[in-house]
């Protein structure tokens, strides 16, 4: 018989370092039990310390302790899978008839980004995580929000080209507004 343990909102060291293990290990186990929390301050606390490290590191390494740039690569560490969260919840919302909440869809993504985010910080191994990061998403909207196989490849293909068409669109008016400002 396997003992239960209540799921804490509390996340010190070593409760960090106990969640990256489990969805490194066993992601499909980890997206299971997570699947009844209740809110999303455990995930989005996993999330900031992931991102806390990974923009240290960046920043040290690779942008000469500049604080301006830190910033923007801390907000996009926190940032980015809250939008890829509100464009998967907005995607589920519209392709199935089971309603999957907010909060659960932030979570799977905040484990999953947190998770990868302790090892893209490495030259070259950003653009090999990110395949790593979309296998956790699918793993994760599979057991943790009980969506399909298929709907979940579906829903993160979609979610990415989204995101592309997003900042591709954006990408002239931020140039033209740039422009307008100087």
């Amino acid at each position: 018989m396997e003992a239960t343990r209540e799921i804490s909102t509390r996340m010190g060291i070593r409760e960090y370092f106990e969640t990256l293990m489990n969805v490194m290990r066993s992601p499909a186990r980890h997206f299971e039990g997570t699947a009844n929390e209740t809110g999303s301050r455990r995930a989005l606390t996993f999330l900031m310390i992931s991102a806390l490290f990974y923009c240290t590191v960046s920043m040290a390494y690779f942008f000469e302790n500049s604080l301006a740039m830190g910033a923007i690569i801390l907000a996009n560490a926190i940032l980015m899978p809250a939008f890829g969260a509100v464009i998967t919840f907005i995607l589920t919302s519209m392709t199935g008839q089971e309603k999957v909440p907010f909060g659960r869809v932030f979570n799977i993504y905040a484990y999953a980004s947190g998770a990868v985010m302790i090892i893209s910080w490495i030259p070259g191994l950003a653009l090999v995580m990110e395949p790593v990061r979309a296998l956790l998403l699918g793993i994760g909207l599979h057991k943790g929000a009980g969506v399909g196989k298929l709907r979940a490849a579906m829903l993160i293909i979609l979610t990415a080209a989204v995101m592309l068409l997003f900042f591709w669109t954006a990408a002239p008016m931020v140039v033209e507004l740039k422009q307008l400002f100087q």
